[in-house]
């Protein structure tokens, strides 16, 4: 059973997880609980904990914020609402992390990091290829994978043609999408970038998607100098890319998005 920890000095919030929600349906433990960043540092250093959660009605949370961010970036931090539906969401949703980070993938290994980073690319995939639409449920997933991203602050989107792509495939065959796009992110647009990640999407054959974000705690930059550093980067993977693949890239689009949330499909009307 998982072991997570609750840390807040909101007493609302404490006694909803002690007296409103069945743990042992959730396949988790009464979880530990703390009244201040400190002590859930402390509980954090000498307990295995799969997942925590932190609420405070001061700005105290900051010392635990920074403890994690730093000393723990691969824990995956879930929600803490102040309503038990909201929070049954969140917890059920931290369970489904939980399930992947700890699945058994026989002769592959994956350690807690990599299974991270796994579900981060599944992630914005999905957001770039246009499938996600309830953003509640995508910040806190983002959230619980530790994607370490601004939600809330401007980013790039570039849309790139590639040719030969159904030519390239083809030749490749055996989930060649796939791989490719493992190839683009980890070998030529990277992941995090001198503070900003880029998160690559191959939708078709023909079409790349990606998305250039701030990463926490990056000083603000203004829309001329973030630009200028992704078209710069952006511009210089696809020359690799021609030099090692020998494919052809090309921007054809880009522009700039309030922040991801304009990546969700639309509601549909009833």
């Amino acid at each position: 059973m998982y072991k997570l920890l609750l840390a807040t000095d909101r007493e609302n919030v404490a006694s909803l997880f002690r007296d409103q929600i069945n743990w042992a349906g959730l396949n988790c433990r009464a979880p530990y609980t703390a009244s201040t960043p400190q002590e859930a540092i402390d509980l954090l250093n000498s307990k295995a904990i799969d997942a925590v959660g932190y609420l405070f009605s001061r700005p105290d949370g900051i010392q635990l914020t920074k403890y994690l961010r730093y000393g723990r970036p691969s824990l995956p931090i879930f929600q803490v609402c102040g309503g038990r539906e909201d929070q049954m969401a969140a917890l059920k949703q931290t369970v489904k992390v939980l399930d992947r980070l700890h699945a058994d993938y026989a002769d592959e290994y994956y350690d807690e990091e990599a299974m991270l980073t796994l579900q981060r690319d599944e992630m914005v995939h999905s957001l770039l290829a246009g499938e996600q639409q309830d953003w509640a449920s995508v910040t806190r997933e983002l959230k619980l994978i530790r994607a370490h991203v601004s939600l809330d602050q401007p980013c790039v989107l570039y849309e790139i043609d590639m040719p030969q792509g159904d030519v390239y495939l083809a030749e490749h065959r055996g989930r060649a999408q796939e791989r490719l796009e493992s190839a683009l992110r980890n070998n030529f647009f990277g992941r995090y970038v001198e503070g900003i990640y880029y998160a690559v999407a191959v939708l078709t054959p023909r079409h790349i998607r990606v998305v250039c974000m701030p990463m926490h705690g990056q000083e603000p930059e203004t829309p001329d100098a973030f630009g200028a550093r992704t078209d710069a980067h952006i511009n210089e993977s696809i020359l690799k890319i021609k030099e090692y693949l020998d494919l052809d890239m090309m921007v054809v689009e880009s522009a700039w998005l309030n922040s991801l949330q304009d990546l969700l499909r639309p509601a549909q009307a009833e």
